[in-house]
């Protein structure tokens, strides 16, 4: 499950010098097609996506964004069109920015495969060795001790039709409602808890020492850049 998260960066620096260049490779197509003739995606999904006036996005960001494809210690694909939808938990992907949304197919949900959009790098991981439990993360940053994730999540919140010639449409709302996790090296995640309050008791013994650093800094543990810095700061004592 972690056995190539330490080496995430080294791939990508490897694998740098071909950025400039698009490569479609042909397994990797076929292994698209192959995921997208069995896939069992429930329609809402399709549904939400194809609502023009709903209220924020059920993606990591509304549009395609340009990025590359890794398959273990190679290079599967490069400058392609990539988003993940976190409502449904896949990551779409489709030959080029250019290329119609109808042409767009799933990344395979494997622990082998990651994805790098932009600068954000999404890994999957499976949940007590089974795949269909499992779930993608944004690694957020990689220490010497431990990792932080950020699984992005969506509350769909459905609209309705207007009632009446009183009343109005009310569109879908899509809510950002992400949780962080804490990952060693050895592959064990520890939730940061959604209170305040109770966030600084997963540092354990070193627990003062980070109240300290956050308050010496003036930190925001809501705020997800204070908490990265936090984060950092951990890693190092």
């Amino acid at each position: 499950m972690k056995k190539f998260t330490f080496c995430l960066l080294s791939y990508i620096l490897l694998f740098s010098f071909r950025a400039e260049a698009q490569f479609w490779d042909r397994e990797f197509v076929g292994g698209l097609n192959q995921i997208e003739q069995n896939n069992n995606r429930q329609q809402r999904f399709d549904k939400y996506t194809l609502e023009e006036n709903s209220i924020g996005t059920p993606y990591n960001h509304p549009d395609y964004l340009v990025g590359n494809v890794y398959k273990g210690n190679a290079l599967w694909a490069t400058n392609v069109a990539l988003r993940y939808n976190a409502v449904a938990d896949e990551i779409e992907v489709k030959e080029s920015l250019e290329s119609a949304d109808e042409d767009a197919r799933l990344i395979p949900k494997d622990p082998d495969i990651f994805v790098k959009i932009v600068n954000d790098i999404y890994v999957f991981i499976p949940f007590q060795g089974k795949i269909e439990d499992g779930g993608y993360f944004h690694v957020m940053f990689e220490g010497k001790k431990l990792d932080l994730y950020k699984k992005l999540k969506k509350r769909v919140i459905p609209g309705r039709t207007a009632s009446s010639s009183f009343t109005q449409d009310v569109p879908t709302e899509f809510r950002d409602e992400s949780q962080y996790f804490l990952v060693t090296k050895s592959g064990r995640f520890f939730q940061l808890p959604d209170e305040r309050s109770k966030k600084f008791d997963i540092f354990g013994a070193n627990k003062e020492v980070v109240l300290e650093y956050v308050k010496n800094n003036d930190l925001n543990p809501e705020k997800e850049d204070d908490l990265l810095q936090i984060i950092q700061f951990y890693d190092g004592v």
